[in-house]
């Protein structure tokens, strides 16, 4: 069974979270495949279905990234990149349902989740911190005016 969305997987932006769900639902769709109906043929366009989705979401994100000055967005591009890499290396070897299965489950565990929790949740710190810094700055201009 493969794990399943969880709210301590959440960055705080909205449209981000629900492409996380959306790739946990995916993910899910593919691993739980009924063996009558997997075919080469079914398991390639949820295999593909789940790449595409990958990349657009990986590119928004970047996108965000860049919105925010995020400092360590050509290091979690790279990440991206090796998480692509490795689709494609598993889509290319895996040859029946049991292998797509344990490759769902690594892209679930090892790419979902670890890449949210490490890896994504660094720009919800770095934007949260940053936010709050803007704001003591602000806060502190405004009294330091004020005494005047």
């Amino acid at each position: 069974m493969l794990p399943s969305w969880r709210e301590q997987y959440s960055v705080n932006h909205t449209e981000l979270d629900a492409q996380h769900k959306e790739l946990f639902r995916l993910a899910a769709k593919v691993y739980n495949l009924d063996a009558s109906a997997a075919t080469k043929p079914k398991m390639r366009e949820l295999l593909h279905g789940f790449y595409a989705y990958m990349k657009k979401h990986f590119g928004e994100e970047e996108a965000y990234m860049e919105t925010i000055g995020y400092p360590k967005l050509e290091e979690h591009r790279i990440q991206h990149q090796k998480i692509i890499d490795s689709l494609n290396t598993i889509v290319k070897k895996s040859h029946n349902l049991k292998e797509i299965r344990e490759a769902m489950r690594k892209i679930v565990r090892l790419w979902l989740i670890e890449h949210i929790m490490q890896h994504d949740m660094g720009y919800e710190k770095w934007r949260k911190s940053n936010r709050c810094k803007e704001a003591r700055c602000e806060n502190a201009a405004k009294d330091s005016f004020e005494d005047i």
